[in-house]
């Protein structure tokens, strides 16, 4: 992907924000609903899968790929002003890519290389992140990274915990997608049993938690140097008041317990960690800090009837309207909708819905009006526009599409309508995995499995690979039945 490219018809790449082993992120430029959005991408194509054989760059590119689709699914359920929202996703070619808000703001690594955190500042931050965990540790979900990268203070000073890329969802039977051997995390925040390899909790992310508040107190993360992962698995930190003297011996003692070797001497859960912080934070109504930080991770705490949560999308932009061709009258020719349809179809058999798609959803309700929503070709229209949106991310709208089919369809008999029901019901509930929403589409796999018998054409064969692709997502996600 490259500056200027747009995903899905709507997102137009306009900057490049940052890049890891697995993925890209931009800004972009959401040209429908006129905002920026971040976009991160997939990057199928590096230097770690071109190093490895076929069946090894196979294997990997595998588990990136559960990986990314984990990430968004995870983001989905996660509703915290904390954590970024997903909008929406889609692939560009063979790239998958999520769409989430967009962060304004200053990463805490380089908010600590610009300031120096009192004791209150520190804590209005850290209850900020504990809170942010605890809806993640709800699910429950392991971030796994946490650290002073991935986390942003943002215009508002909403502090933000980003990259989910490598979260592990606790439930049972879910699928693993590290490779055995090697260790997921950052060195220098990694908790022992990460390090070991051993059961990751919640309480792993406590101790990453530690690192940063240990770091926000005094400096610097708590181990440094050579031996980096012995130390984290086998030396006691020094006391923070060692290098920075007037620590509250609570906030103290709370930051060594976070530090502790074994997950079970840490505190609870990240609630408890919230509410010792919380007490040595800037409370509402309190003055701001002097000297005067940009951005205030202490606001969110002293003004709280100021924020919404999850937080509000950033403003936005103004992005002039593509102008469009249509004829005075409204006149909608059939040969111009089948033409169109025909369009959006070859889009949907590349992967690359497009102009076409966005046409074709753009004219249904005018052929609805001419001949009728029960008519052969707006029926036909109406699949392939559900299709269009579900392929190119856009979940929100392939719902209503996808419902609006399952709902002509409901009352008859015929074998083709029996297949629009069948089609729209699954294709809605698909739409709904990627936020967090898993039992509607086991349900639908198992009433189209059910009544497939009774579909006669070729849509069967389609309805099934559908089903078999579904339930693989779901077995990827965890879900049982």
């Amino acid at each position: 992907m490259k500056k200027d490219d747009v995903l899905g018809g709507r997102y137009k790449l306009r900057k490049h924000l940052g890049s890891g082993g697995m993925a890209v992120v931009w800004q972009a430029e959401d040209m429908r609903d006129e905002r920026l959005v971040a976009v991160k991408c997939l990057r199928t194509k590096n230097d770690l899968l071109d190093a490895l054989d076929e069946d090894e760059a196979y294997d990997e590119l595998r588990r990136m790929r559960g990986r990314f689709r984990r990430e968004g699914a995870l983001l989905g359920r996660l509703r915290n002003r904390s954590i970024p929202e997903l909008y929406d996703q889609g692939s560009h070619g063979a790239e998958p890519y999520l769409v989430m808000r967009f962060v304004d703001g200053k990463p805490l690594h380089r908010f600590l290389d610009q300031y120096t955190p009192t004791v209150e500042v520190a804590a209005a931050i850290g209850v900020q992140i504990a809170q942010a965990l605890a809806c993640a540790h709800d699910l429950p979900v392991v971030h796994r990274d946490l650290k002073p990268y991935n986390l942003i203070i943002d215009q508002s000073g909403v502090v933000v915990l980003i990259d989910f890329g490598i979260a592990k969802p606790l439930w049972p039977g879910v699928t693993d997608y590290t490779q055995h051997g090697s260790t997921v995390g950052s060195r220098g925040y990694e908790a022992p049993e990460q390090i070991l390899e051993r059961q990751i909790t919640p309480r792993t992310d406590l101790y990453a938690l530690g690192c940063v508040l240990y770091h926000l107190l005094t400096g610097h993360p708590p181990f440094s140097g050579d031996g980096l992962k012995h130390q984290h698995v086998k030396d006691a930190p020094l006391p923070p008041t060692c290098h920075v003297g007037h620590i509250p011996a609570e906030v103290e003692s709370l930051v060594l317990k976070l530090l502790a070797k074994e997950p079970e001497d840490r505190p609870e859960d990240s609630r408890t960690v919230a509410e010792v912080l919380r007490k040595y934070a800037p409370r509402p109504g309190d003055a701001a800090p002097s000297p005067r930080l940009e951005p205030d991770p202490t606001r969110p705490l002293r003004l709280p009837d100021e924020y919404d949560l999850p937080a509000a999308p950033t403003a936005p932009i103004a992005v002039p309207s593509p102008k469009r061709r249509h004829r005075p009258s409204g006149f909608l020719s059939r040969r111009m909708f089948q033409q169109i349809t025909a369009e959006a179809e070859t889009e949907i058999d590349v992967d690359e819905p497009a102009s076409a798609v966005d046409r074709l959803v753009e004219l249904l309700p005018t052929a609805r009006r001419s001949w009728g929503a029960f008519d052969p070709q707006v029926r036909a229209a109406l699949r392939v526009a559900a299709n269009g949106m579900r392929i190119a991310g856009r979940c929100k709208e392939a719902i209503a599409l996808y419902e609006d089919l399952a709902l002509l369809a409901e009352s008859s008999t015929s074998p083709n309508d029996l297949a629009d029901y069948l089609e729209g019901t699954l294709g809605a509930a698909e739409c709904r995995i990627p936020f967090g929403d898993l039992l509607p589409a086991a349900a639908a796999c198992a009433l189209v499995l059910e009544e497939l018998p009774r579909v006669t054409d070729s849509r069967a064969q389609v309805l099934a690979e559908r089903c078999h692709e579904v339930g693989i997502e779901l077995d990827e996600l965890g879900y049982e039945a």
